[in-house]
């Protein structure tokens, strides 16, 4: 077989050798200058302090040494004391953390850490059981860009804000799992070490935020210290492989954090820097000799009939799993006082990642094979290139005519570049090329917006009514740019036994020259929000937004909130929105194809060949298919709860939600291939969307297919205990129930024939039985002294993936516990090293049933795990960090 690791850049650690040399050198410009250490051998943010000139400014407002809910105390501190931290998410002002009219949960920097994860997206999976990384098989892009669920809803239905400002999406769409038709902000693309803490808001917030707000909204907040800083390396790897392909996904990894002073009048620089690199994991089993009583050959049979010898030698050929990953991220944050009129503002994120997926093993006697060029079968590597960044620059100020103010201009951009590499184009014969440019997607956003607040007197009532009002534009740009001609041509090969081979490189379809083109739209909005405290137990906020649409036109949402203090040590809380999610560019315009051949049982398994085709809403073999424009998604969001702090160092919020989306986006398949598949191509060759040449032709688009319901509940605690000499160790638990149904199925626009469902049994599945309903989490993290220890406990409750070919062939995951561990040992003053590992007694998902795995299309058994897992299937994950700070 040939070599995997063919033309692929220079590996990880070869990388961060040079790095680490660069860091520890920025490191020892510091060794000479003393800094006070937090307890968790970080350095103590002790930026000048002033006030917020702008309430609508999350970055001053999130200046702090402390956090709350999640967060880990100082020993000695009470969680009460760490409740009042100030938080920015869900308001237009600053509220503290206990204060808050809605369930906002706080991060720090120290909890992303000791997950032990080098992205943020897995981190935060290990520490609010109400996200979750996104199940289901994800497509071969969505290896690479992985996103996660909020509340088990798609990942399109969280906005995510970085300082407050809106995160641009990804430039790819993806296809397969929990993860069909989403196009989210890629959560790895922000530099961990970069991240002060994160305000998780679970409330739809659309009417204060805009679109994507119905599941809730992700703010990261950057640090913003003018002094101090760290450097940390690190070493992780899983503990256990299967077969002979995989490597671990052994990683090293650098962060670098670093403030600096501007001025004497509270100006800051604060600089992150991430270096990430790891190899690939494996968890694909051998290739049987037979499947479902059918041989399964992996190369010709011999001129007498008999089988090749090398059958018989190694079968483990499949590469499944983590992918081999390089990536570098810096960011910055910066402030610099203007003089009593208010300041500028800026900050920036820049990632730039390149990883190695395989595609599906390709043996030697393969269709998509020349034998005489690759002997053994090829394993296609799938590239992809990503350029991410944002860059963000403001005013704001806290008295323009009695108003405080904010005016920035955000612009984001996503782009994803494709290859191939150990591949073929058969149809251009012996002579092809084995490395080939796919295609480029690139997706932006530019924003502008204006935010004004002011507090008012209105005489109705002891408290002061705060007003806030905002304008903001957005402009959005789609590119799809064709892959080389060799990439998806068809050369007019014809193999010795007169088969006419297959177009296109083979492992990823290549974008053709008729999937081209830029689109674009625009959109203005403006809100008002209106704050008013009634009276000293009881406030209330309403909240209105208008935004009109180039392409689809207007939609209004609105959100009422209240809070009731009852007593000292209780409190009552509830909301009631309504949100949308607007369709992305990606959803109506990505168009892609790729060709196959396959066998019909129909006709005597005949090979036939199939193009599918990913299309556009516009396409015209779409529209005779019954694609029309997408509206947005609307909903209703209604939540209650409370607030318990009965005693001190001890904190319970328990909040009880009803989510209900309709008119949900997903994509649909209409195949026609075989009987009875004729109606569809009898379809498609009267529009003349497809010749009339004897292939057959299977189509993918998006339309609003359904309205869901979400009803879950939340729950976390939180206690402090104090044993004296012996430390203190603070307790968590958090819980999230939720259950997801189905209320109505829109119809097809068309009769499209029996075959054909408006809702297939696995995008069912994908709506309503992929995510666990029950999610636990315990927590218990012990200080004492120099040393830090944490352990996690998690249960999953079962899931299951639904199969088109009916529930005989449905995956189910039991119900699974899972435990992590980390310890910290600071052993100098500026020195931490720190071990720990994440399920460490190597849970894994089961593997498919005998009918499952004779229906899987993968050369794989022993194992063959399900998809439907929510904690992946790579077993136990090991790391170890040492960290200096000044």
């Amino acid at each position: 077989m040939q070599s995997t690791r063919k033309n692929l850049a220079p590996t990880p650690p070869s990388i961060e050798r040079t790095a680490t040399r660069l860091i520890l050198a920025l490191a020892s410009l510091h060794l000479s200058t003393s800094r006070a250490i937090a307890d968790d051998g970080t350095a103590k943010a002790k930026a000048t302090p002033r006030p917020a000139p702008s309430a609508s400014a999350p970055g001053e407002a999130a200046r702090r040494r402390t956090v709350a809910n999640t967060a880990r105390p100082a020993p000695g501190q009470s969680r009460q004391q760490d409740s009042e931290q100030v938080v920015v998410t869900g308001t237009r002002g600053a509220v503290r953390a206990s204060r808050s009219m809605s369930p906002i949960v706080i991060v720090s920097h120290t909890d992303l850490t000791r997950t032990g994860q080098p992205n943020l997206r897995s981190a935060l999976a290990l520490l609010d059981p109400s996200i979750n990384n996104t199940p289901g098989y994800p497509g071969q892009l969505g290896f690479t860009t992985k996103t996660a669920s909020l509340r088990g809803l798609p990942s399109n239905e969280t906005l995510v804000l970085v300082n407050g400002k809106r995160r641009h999406t990804i430039a790819s769409i993806f296809y397969g799992g929990a993860m069909q038709g989403q196009s989210p902000v890629d959560l790895d693309m922000i530099p961990m070490s970069a991240i002060d803490h994160i305000e998780i808001l679970k409330d739809g917030a659309a009417a204060q935020y805009g679109s994507d707000a119905i599941a809730g909204v992700i703010n990261i907040i950057l640090k913003k210290a003018d002094h101090g800083g760290s450097a940390e390396l690190s070493y992780d790897q899983y503990a256990s492989t299967v077969g002979t392909l995989g490597d671990y996904g052994r990683g090293g990894n650098l962060f670098f954090n670093d403030g600096f002073r501007i001025g004497n009048a509270g100006g800051y620089f604060n600089l992150g820097a991430d270096i990430i690199g790891n190899q690939w994991t494996n968890t694909a089993g051998y290739a049987p000799m037979s499947k479902g009583g059918t041989p399964t050959l992996l190369y010709p049979l011999l001129a007498g009939g008999q089988l090749d010898p090398r059958e018989y030698g190694n079968r483990y050929r499949q590469l499944y799993g983590v992918p081999e990953t390089e990536k570098q991220a810096v960011s910055y944050d910066m402030a610099i006082p203007l003089g009593d009129w208010g300041e500028f503002y800026s900050f920036a994120t820049y990632a730039h990642r390149t990883a190695y997926e395989p595609g599906w093993y390709r043996p030697s006697n393969s269709s998509q094979n020349i034998v005489s060029v690759y002997p053994e079968g090829y394993l296609p590597i799938i590239s992809t290139e990503d350029q991410d960044f944002q860059f963000t620059s403001g005013l704001r100020g806290k008295d323009f005519l009695g108003w405080a103010w904010d005016f920035s201009v955000n612009y984001g951009r996503d782009q994803t570049a494709l290859g191939l590499d150990d591949s073929i184009n058969v149809s251009l014969g012996p002579s092809s090329p084995h490395h080939f440019y796919l295609g480029t997607l690139t997706n932006s956003e530019l924003m502008v917006d204006y935010d004004l607040r002011r507090q008012f007197d209105t005489g109705l009532f002891k408290y002061p009514l705060s007003v806030s009002g905002g304008l903001e534009y957005r402009y959005n740009q789609y590119e799809i740019g064709a892959g080389e001609r060799a990439a998806w041509v068809d050369g007019g090969y014809v193999f010795p036994d007169g088969t006419k081979a297959l177009p296109s490189a083979a492992g990823l379809g290549a974008y053709y020259p008729n999937a081209a083109g830029t689109y674009s739209r625009m959109n203005g909005a403006f809100y008002l929000e209106f704050d008013q405290q009634l009276t000293k137990a009881l406030s209330v906020q309403l909240s209105g937004r208008n935004e009109t649409y180039s392409d689809f036109g207007n939609t209004a949402s609105g959100k009422i909130s209240a809070r009731y203090q009852v007593t000292p040590w209780l409190a009552f809380r509830g909301s009631a929105s309504n949100g949308f999610h607007a369709p992305t560019l990606q959803q109506e315009y990505f168009q892609s194809e790729a060709t196959f051949y396959s066998t019909n049982a129909q006709a005597n398994n005949a090979l036939i060949t199939t193009t599918n085709v990913y299309s556009s809403v516009n396409n015209i073999g779409a529209r005779a298919l019954g694609a029309s424009p997408l509206k947005p998604e609307t909903s209703h969001n209604f939540g209650v709860g409370l607030v318990l702090t009965p005693i001190r160092n001890f904190d319970l919020s328990l909040d009880i939600y009803r989510i209900d989306i309709f008119n949900q986006i997903i994509p649909l398949t209409v195949s026609g291939n075989g009987i009875t598949g004729a109606q569809v191509m009898n379809i498609l060759h009267a529009s003349g969307a497809v010749p009339n040449d004897g292939n057959y032709y299977q189509y993918t688009f998006m339309r609003n297919a359904a309205h869901t319901e979400t009803e879950g509940m939340d729950i976390q605690a939180h206690y402090l205990t104090d044993f004296g000499k012996a430390g203190t160790v603070l307790w968590g638990a958090m819980m999230n129930q939720q259950q997801h149904m189905i209320k109505r199925i829109n119809p097809l626009a068309i009769n499209l024939g029996s075959a054909v469902q408006p809702l297939f049994r696995n995008e069912i599945g994908n709506l309503t039985t992929i995510y666990p309903r029950n999610t636990l989490r315990f927590t218990g993290t012990w200080t004492y002294g120099p040393v830090a220890t944490t352990v996690r406990v998690f249960r999953y409750s079962a899931t299951k993936n639904l199969s088109n070919q009916g529930p005989a062939y449905d995956e189910t995951v039991s119900p699974a516990w899972l435990m992590d561990f980390d310890i910290a040992y600071r052993f100098r003053p500026r020195w931490v090293a720190e071990i720990g590992g994440n399920n460490v007694f190597n849970k894994r998902p089961n593997v498919l049933n005998a009918k499952a795995q004779s229906a899987s299309p993968l050369y794989q058994i022993n194992p063959n795990y399900s998809t439907a897992s929510i904690y992946g299937a790579e077993g136990s994950y090991f790391y170890a960090k040492l960290r200096y700070s000044w």
